[in-house]
């Protein structure tokens, strides 16, 4: 159950605004205010601990507080219709703590993960493959307009939906992009088959080079997996261009202001293609030959293909 993503904390702060808020009718202003300063001070608390940062802090800031003062009027409202209704006091106190408590209830077991899918792949047809993806894998999965991320600590949403779909590893789900972050999961990777019992696609796992990949990308063939100018003539950057826009790969040469950046695609399955390009912020492609660049991306590809296959 724990920990709880911040989408299930906001969630359960709204629940006790809401509470808060309803509670204030039904008694006299000895417990209003304090019910008031409650119902305040939860958001309030949220935002103080876990202060919103970047360039969307305000729109960030603008939505707990918008969200909170909504939740409040409700629930003062619905506490004061309650109030007026011919239902005893007690009963009614009663309705609104348990309409809480179930509510908070539902809100703990949307995130709940079963060790089972913990434990089991998920099982993604995507392209006429069925894929198996490790939770470890952090993948990033698509269906449309449906984004969602799988084994995201900060998701846990999100991973407890995927493990619902999917019979905890059971059934097959129906997705149309996947997409694997190798430098941002292969720690996870990594501490996953440094066991004494490691899981089977551990034997076709290495840190090296995976772990200097930035993403692995499985998507329909229409949605172009880097700037197309790349592919160009022309252009202020030089290029390195082999094959075609069906199979191939381009690599930036480096400068004094860019590192070694590479691209390498092919056909996979029915109408998608899959992509792996290098990770741009890291150190080790600074003045890096870009066969180099290009072998290391082979090498994650086939790592990549062997877990997932």
């Amino acid at each position: 159950m724990f920990p709880l993503d911040p989408r299930t904390v906001f969630n359960l702060i709204l629940i006790g605004v809401a509470l808060s808020s309803a509670l204030v009718p039904q008694f006299g202003w000895r417990w209003r205010i304090p019910l008031l300063m409650l119902a305040i001070a939860l958001p309030t608390g949220l935002l103080w601990s876990d202060p919103p940062s970047g360039q969307y802090a305000g729109l960030a800031y603008l939505a707990v507080g918008g969200a909170s003062i909504v939740t409040l009027a409700i629930g003062v409202v619905l506490g004061g219709v309650m109030r007026l209704a011919p239902i005893l006091h007690l009963r009614s106190l009663a309705v609104l703590v348990a309409a809480a408590g179930a509510s908070a209830g539902f809100v703990l077991w949307h995130q709940y993960l079963p060790n089972t899918c913990l434990e089991t792949p998920l099982q993604v047809r995507i392209a006429g493959k069925i894929l198996h993806l490790p939770s470890e894998l952090q993948s990033r999965l698509e269906n449309i307009d449906d984004v969602a991320h799988f084994c995201r600590i900060d998701r846990k949403s999100d991973f407890a939906r995927f493990c619902r779909i999917g019979g905890n590893g059971e059934r097959v789900i129906d997705m149309d992009t996947v997409w694997i972050t190798p430098a941002s999961n292969y720690e996870d990777m990594t501490s996953a088959c440094d066991v004494d019992e490691p899981p089977n696609w551990c034997s076709g796992y290495s840190s090296d080079p995976y772990r200097h990949i930035g993403k692995i990308l499985i998507a329909p063939q229409t949605d172009p997996a880097f700037p197309l100018s790349y592919w160009q003539e022309g252009g202020s950057l030089e290029k390195d261009r082999q094959g075609d826009l069906t199979q191939g790969s381009v690599c930036l040469l480096p400068d004094a202001d860019i590192r070694t950046q590479c691209w390498t695609w092919q056909p996979f399955g029915e109408g998608a293609r899959l992509t792996v390009s290098t990770n741009n912020l890291n150190r080790i492609f600074d003045d890096m030959p870009i066969e180099d660049a290009r072998e290391m991306l082979r090498q994650a590809r086939d790592i990549t293909l062997n877990i997932i296959k």
